[in-house]
């Protein structure tokens, strides 16, 4: 018996082409009608509620998204606030004011708060309270700086966003409260951030700035302009099951646990007729707040019944065409096979020449196609493998000759330096010194990494070369933290940087300052580099065209700073950033973001490569 199997196995194997295609065209046929029918059917049902499924976290995911771009497009008021001097100087100076200047500080405070809350739609109200638990808040219902949300807070240190704001350095995203107001209830999330003076760190916190917006806001991002639809809804509760938004604003405060409690919270409400309701969930991460979607489960598979008589219809005419038509289909392709065969055999014997003459545009017709690309692709790559070898055999007698020059140069500043030392001077000595090692760091490997602690001291090696061609005519500081020091960048990174800071911006300052600080951002995990003068600053508009991760520079543009913005890109990719803040007359600030990478992990990847 096991050996009748393995023959008729065997005998199915060696059938051909057009044969196989007849028998299994015969074998579908002859299967009930009926129980295809049945199977077609349990698993069309069972494919349409799994994409049905993916659908629904796939919007989620998408609402997820749009949720973020909101909250994002909200906290770009956050950094207008911030980034405003003029509104930071009157902060610093409302709590101290005088009666006639504090009244002309809170009516211009106001009428900043006024033009932020009008710029964004959803905005309710925008507070800037000082550490008295004084502040400046506007209310856009109102339009009034005195008839606002907190008129009965005496102290607006006391409110909740106030106090989920304190103490926390970042921008903070307040869950969804419901304010008591008169005659109604106003239901607002918030978004917090305490306010600092980038001038006067050491001051500590100045104000806190608070954002109230409509709960609507929220709702819209789930279910559109439409309250909902007749299939489905989406509301938001936060990570304790605490809802944040939903179409009827009464719901918002209840709490419920898992999906489950979320279908039967749904079904309280009356908003569907049917019973039948099903919900999908999405967390998102940054924020940890839940995405529920509950559908109706009848609505959506009412059309399962037409589709099933359809397929039934389908299935008949199938079986009918693959008998008629199987021949003709197999003869149609199988000419097609041999010439790809042939060609297959051709350069099983070395013929990469071969190529197959396509006059179709089918999968076969693609097959051809890839087939002649692959066979002219791997001769081109057998051509320019066997380049590169020349080439790099050039490169390699070509490195070993440039290695004359660096060492003459060595050797000349070395007999240099002991002339100046013999005849006591010293300073001289001191240059040839540092010059000596800006050459042999720039010259060896330029695009090789260094830790932080070989560019702080070829920074100071530089930056002493131009303070002693300048007369010392300039300060200079540098500051590395120590958990940064033995994290690794790229070599002459900052060189540019630190060139352009002294030469078109302090040099011909006698009170100028370059200053330096490399530390770790603890939010984003990367290097943070700060370089910053008080020289001559930067017209707008080429600042403007630094900033743009997209601009394309030719010509001597691509020299200094627009190079160290085309390496980070080619280095780190987005993983990089960089941004230039100046005023003219005043001053420049270089700041670059760049991936850590720590000495030990890069020598163990280089041990297992």
């Amino acid at each position: 018996m096991t050996k009748d199997r393995k023959h008729i196995r065997q005998w199915y194997k060696d059938l051909s082409f057009k044969k196989k295609l007849l028998s299994i065209s015969l074998g579908i046929c002859v299967f009930p009608v009926f129980m295809l029918q049945i199977i077609f059917t349990v698993v069309s049902i069972s494919n349409m509620n799994k994409q049905i499924t993916e659908q629904i976290h796939n919007n989620l995911e998408q609402i997820s998204e749009k949720f973020t771009l909101k909250v994002e497009s909200y906290q770009d008021i956050v950094y207008q606030v911030y980034s405003d001097k003029a509104l930071i100087q009157s902060l610093e100076k409302y709590p101290k004011a005088g009666k006639m200047e504090r009244a002309y500080l809170f009516y211009s405070l106001n009428e900043r708060m006024k033009q932020l809350a009008e710029s964004k739609k959803g905005i309710r109200t925008i507070s800037l309270i000082c550490k008295s638990g004084e502040g400046v808040t506007y209310d856009s219902e109102s339009g009034s700086a005195l008839d606002n949300i907190w008129r009965d807070y005496e102290d607006l240190r006391t409110i909740e966003p106030y106090q989920e704001t304190e103490g926390k350095n970042e921008i903070v995203l307040i869950p969804t409260k419901i304010i008591p107001n008169q005659e109604k209830t106003d239901v607002l999330f918030f978004i917090g951030k305490e306010l600092y003076n980038a001038d006067n760190l050491e001051q500590g916190v100045i104000a806190t700035l608070i954002i109230g917006i409509e709960e609507r806001v929220l709702n819209q991002v789930c279910n559109g302009t439409q309250e909902h639809s007749k299939s489905s809804i989406t509301f938001i509760t936060d990570a304790s099951g605490r809802v944040l938004s939903f179409p009827d604003q009464k719901e918002v405060g209840i709490h419920f646990s898992g999906q489950e409690d979320a279908v039967e919270f749904v079904l309280s409400t009356d908003i569907f007729e049917s019973k039948n309701l099903l919900c999908s969930s999405y967390q998102d991460q940054q924020s940890g707040w839940i995405f529920y979607n509950v559908y109706d489960q009848n609505y959506i598979m009412k059309d399962v019944g037409l589709l099933q008589m359809i397929y039934w219809f389908l299935l008949m005419v199938d079986a009918i065409v693959v008998m008629v038509f199987i021949n003709s289909i197999n003869h149609y392709f199988n000419n097609y096979l041999n010439k790809i065969m042939e060609g297959i055999k051709q350069v099983e014997k070395g013929n990469l020449d071969v190529q197959i003459v396509v006059d179709r545009q089918d999968e076969f017709g693609r097959i051809g196609n890839n087939f002649n690309h692959m066979t002219a692709k791997v001769k081109s790559l057998i051509a320019e493998m066997t380049d590169i070898s020349e080439k790099k055999k050039q490169a390699e007698i070509k490195a070993l000759e440039s290695q004359i020059n660096p060492h003459f140069i060595y050797n000349t500043l070395d007999a240099i330096n002991w002339m100046a030392v013999r005849r006591e001077q010293y300073e001289i000595s001191r240059m040839i010194n540092n010059l000596g090692f800006i050459l042999r760091y720039c010259m060896n490997h330029s695009n090789e990494q260094v830790t932080i602690t070989e560019v702080e001291e070829w920074i100071r090696s530089y930056v002493s070369l131009y303070q002693l061609r300048y007369g010392y005519s300039f300060e200079f500081q540098i500051y590395v933290e120590k958990q940064v020091q033995k994290k690794r960048i790229y070599k002459l990174l900052l060189q540019p940087i630190v060139e352009n800071a002294i030469l078109h911006g302090i040099k011909d300052m006698e009170d100028g300052l370059l200053r330096v600080d490399i530390s770790m951002e603890e939010k984003s995990g990367r290097i943070h580099i700060i370089v910053e003068d008080n020289g001559m600053g930067m017209e707008k508009k080429k600042i403007d065209i630094y900033n743009q991760r997209e601009s394309q520079w030719t010509g001597t543009e691509r020299i200094g700073l627009a190079n160290i913005f085309e390496r980070i890109q080619l280095y780190y990719g987005e993983r990089g950033e960089w941004h230039i803040s100046s005023v003219e007359g005043m001053g420049t600030i270089m700041e670059l973001l760049l991936p850590l990478e720590d000495m030990e992990e890069n020598v163990k990847e280089k041990v297992i490569k």
